[in-house]
């Protein structure tokens, strides 16, 4: 029969045994109260370490990314008759400089994309690349298009090394980070990086362009925004994910004194198809109406009355004449109708239906929602 004191004994050497495998273990105790009962008691890596691993990981994926596009970013240094426009080519007259993107290797000649603005009324184009030389070559424009800020260039009889891939915009999450690099206020700063997140989809920002027609207007042009750092220089860079991927081309920010981080892209569900387009004919194939357009906002009520126009009709575009043997001739349409809706999009202003008929190609079918006398009807035609 065991004594008090040998029973004293065993307790105190299972206690001490159990804190020693504790301690040799580092599992933490955690008392199981009312507040903290879904902490397992079985824990066996501490907070601490945990933030680490992440922030490690964070960083290398981040440096990772960047390594992996970065001599596909190349400088592009222009002469101008003048200055260069929006966020792009700085320097003053006579000279610019902006970023593109290093996109293809065919038939032995490089394709390098950027923005519209940096190169427009270029004289002459030279891409600088990112590696130990500084090489330095000089590049024909292949095309260029205005209502989406993107131009083709292509690097006659030589084959870059580094190549960025394409990524996909609409995966992209809000908060999701992004890395612009590119090169701010010249090539003494090539190859800058800087980080944001995702602010917005599909945001839509009115700018002046100098349209094919050679007139003037404000156009609505589809962006995504983040709140990354990017200046002169950087337009024409690249925006990627942490995987490395282009999957925006920066194009301009808002440079006010009360607004920080508004910066704008191109996304690569846009600047794809335009890039192709480019690349194969020099320009983008859009259709156009032949027909003169105004606002239904502006019409005055003496014409309102004149074309029997509905008074619930407070949007659409009046078309006020028609060129013979146009796009508007197939659709049959007449002085004096209004459009309200071009296929599933209703037609707001001459801007919106531009931004809408944009969006067809040859071979498409396009339908027009008209009012005529007072009376509204569909009207259907294929793009030649």
């Amino acid at each position: 029969m065991k004594t008090l004191g040998t029973i004293i004994f065993s307790a105190l050497t299972t206690i001490a045994t159990i804190f020693a495998l504790l301690f040799y273990l580092e599992l933490t105790v955690v008392p199981v109260t009312p507040e903290n009962d879904a902490i397992p008691v079985y824990a066996t890596q501490n907070l601490y370490e945990i933030n680490t691993f992440s922030v490690i990981n964070q960083e290398e994926a981040q440096i990772n990314a960047i390594e992996r596009v970065a001599e596909a970013i190349v400088g592009i240094m222009v002469t101008t008759d003048g200055f260069g426009g929006m966020l792009g080519s700085g320097g003053g007259p006579g000279g610019g400089f902006g970023s593109g993107i290093v996109y293809a290797v065919r038939d032995g000649h490089t394709y390098v994309a950027t923005n519209e603005h940096v190169i427009d009324r270029a004289q002459t184009i030279e891409v600088v690349f990112n590696d130990e030389t500084g090489t330095r070559l000089p590049a024909e424009l292949v095309g260029k298009d205005v209502y989406t800020d993107i131009a083709v260039l292509r690097i006659n009889n030589f084959a870059a090394a580094n190549i960025a891939e394409f990524g996909r915009t609409e995966d992209l999450r809000l908060g999701q980070t992004v890395i612009a690099i590119g090169n701010p206020l010249g090539l003494e700063f090539a190859g800058s990086a800087t980080m944001g997140v995702v602010s917005g989809h599909d945001r839509s920002i009115l700018i002046p362009i100098l349209s094919t027609n050679g007139h003037r207007q404000n156009w609505a042009m589809t962006v995504l925004q983040t709140d990354t750092a990017i200046n002169p220089g950087n337009s024409g860079g690249a925006l990627i994910n942490l995987t490395g991927q282009v999957i925006g081309i920066n194009s301009m920010k808002i440079a006010q004194s009360a607004i920080e981080g508004m910066s704008f892209s191109i996304p690569t569900y846009i600047a794809l198809p335009i890039i192709e387009d480019l690349e194969t004919y020099g320009q983008v194939n859009r259709p156009l109406l032949g027909a003169s357009l105004y606002n239904v906002t502006v019409l005055p009520e003496t014409i309102r009355q004149a074309i029997e126009l509905p008074a619930a009709v407070q949007t659409g575009v009046f078309v006020q004449a028609v060129e013979t043997e146009s796009l508007a001739t197939l659709l049959a349409l007449e002085p004096h109708d209004v459009i309200t809706d071009i296929g599933d999009v209703p037609v707001l202003d001459t801007t919106t239906f531009r931004q809408a008929l944009f969006a067809y190609r040859t071979g498409d079918k396009i339908v027009l929602t008209v009012i005529r006398g007072g009376y509204s009807f569909l009207t259907t035609a294929i793009v030649e």
